[in-house]
């Protein structure tokens, strides 16, 4: 059975938006933190990894919402690498509040590269096998992005320039950026009176240092459909549910 780990976490002011809630962009930024704990925990970590010029690198990702954190909030993050193949693995991330319930879900598609070469590598088996995981021939593929519609516009786009610190230690650009870049966007009219209710994400081509980036919008009732251009290669899309802000 796969290893579950479990961390506190306090919710600070600079992980919330205007809100006072944890921002999207946070979100995914709290659970690579608690899995990259549980890495360093089981001795694979960061550290570790890099030592063999490998990386990790997210494919997928599917967030359930059901509560936004706020502020000087106490929450648990716990994580556990379910199924792994040679090539790819499959990981789940939860949100919990003080009283047990699951506040945010989110299920993970990884895959692991050579840093060198920039190209799709095996998983080590000893990394596979510290986590204890459900080893399976081909992992269930996740829900298809909703597309965009091709008949018309984007309704907002934006560009944005890959900065220095857009860039993690695997030197590929956070994931978390494009979550920023996709909800920025947004007008804050809008950000203001919705709270984001589901997520799905494929991260298709990666962008570097110094690229010039198109984040592009289209909104359908409560529902906003992304994509991240790098020139004429789309390089992430996602498509986010909404629900009207109680307060």
């Amino acid at each position: 059975m796969a290893v579950e780990f479990h961390m506190p976490h306090d919710v600070v002011y600079y992980e919330a938006d205007v809100t006072g809630k944890l921002s999207l962009p946070m979100i995914y930024n709290l659970a690579i933190l608690s899995s990259t704990q549980q890495a360093i925990d089981l001795n694979i970590g960061p550290e570790y990894t890099h030592a063999k010029g490998l990386g990790w690198v997210v494919l997928q990702q599917l967030v359930t919402i059901n509560r936004r954190p706020k502020d000087g909030e106490t929450i648990t993050l716990s994580t556990k690498a379910k199924q792994f193949n040679p090539f790819f693995a499959k990981r789940e991330y939860r949100l919990i509040d003080a009283a047990g319930n699951d506040l945010v879900v989110m299920d993970g598609l990884f895959s692991m590269i050579d840093m060198n070469k920039r190209k799709l590598a095996r998983i080590p088996k000893d990394m596979a096998e510290a986590y204890q995981p459900e080893h399976v021939r081909k992992i269930p593929r996740a829900p298809e992005v909703t597309p965009f519609d091709e008949t018309r516009e984007a309704d907002f786009a934006q560009d944005y320039f890959v900065r220095y610190l857009d860039i993690d230690s695997n030197h590929h650009v956070n994931n978390s950026k494009y979550a920023e870049w996709m909800s920025d966007v947004l007008p804050i009219e809008f950000l203001t009176s919705h709270e984001p209710t589901a997520m799905n994400i494929k991260y298709e081509h990666e962008v570097l240092y110094g690229n010039k980036i198109k984040s592009e919008v289209q909104l359908v009732d409560n529902v906003t459909k992304h994509r991240i251009w790098f020139g004429d290669v789309l390089s992430a899309e996602a498509t986010i549910e909404w629900t009207i802000a109680s307060n």
